[in-house]
């Protein structure tokens, strides 16, 4: 039995279903749910997002079969926008990580979050930090402190580009996609405290992210702006 949350569930056949969870020791399973569709399966109450799980499957193959689940926790509330948040996190794990391999300190991470979004804390904040751990954990993780190419410490006062595979390296000030030396060094401290800090933490995230997400956009982040147009 193993801590997992569900990422993503889709039918399949007549009366089952495919669920992707994320589980502390394995990660990003595969897992078919034979029968959970069906009227009289008690397995859709459990099944859920956001919900703390106790599981077990067994397969050789890339696709596992259920055998055993339990919820250890009521799912997290997550009302209004939060839920798209958490649906965020969710498309980014299920998207992002490699099958059947483990990062049992994101998904440390990954739990924090939830709660802290459930708390009702300031949510920029903390979708930066998780950002920020996840790319960490895919292999990822930028240099704050050094310029790429000279190996000299990163300045306040100057301007630097973010180079593919490489990391920063100095620019000058006059170009378009610079990043100021201040934010690049408050990015290495996880600080966001200023508007302009955290508007530096979300550009660096988003560059990073949607580059390793090709093509195809988040529908998490779609539905969460069509949210906010309603409002």
């Amino acid at each position: 039995m193993q801590d997992a949350f569900v990422l993503h569930i889709r039918p399949y056949r007549e009366s089952s279903q495919l669920v992707e969870i994320y589980s502390r020791q394995e990660g990003r399973v595969s897992i078919l749910v034979r029968g959970s569709r069906s009227k009289r399966s008690n397995l859709k109450g459990i099944l859920q997002p956001f919900t703390l799980l106790n599981i077990a499957w067994g397969g050789k193959g890339q696709l596992k079969f259920l055998r055993s689940v339990e919820a250890q926790t009521h799912a997290l509330p997550l009302p209004g926008d939060k839920l798209y948040l958490g649906l965020y996190l969710n498309e980014l794990l299920y998207r992002l990580l490699e099958h059947l391999t483990p990062y049992p300190e994101l998904f440390q991470f990954y739990q924090d979050t939830l709660l802290a979004l459930a708390k009702g804390q300031a949510y920029e904040p903390i979708l930066r930090v998780f950002e920020l751990e996840l790319l960490t954990a895919l292999g990822y993780a930028i240099d704050f402190e050094f310029d790429a190419q000279s190996q000299q410490p990163i300045a306040q006062e100057c301007f630097y580009r973010l180079v593919a595979e490489q990391g920063f390296v100095l620019t000058e000030q006059g170009d378009k996609d610079a990043f100021w030396g201040g934010h690049i060094q408050a990015l290495a401290q996880r600080d966001f405290s200023t508007p302009a800090q955290a508007q530096t933490a979300k550009r660096f995230c988003r560059l990073l992210i949607n580059e390793r997400l090709g093509n195809k956009p988040l529908i998490s982040r779609q539905l969460f702006i069509q949210q906010k147009r309603k409002v």
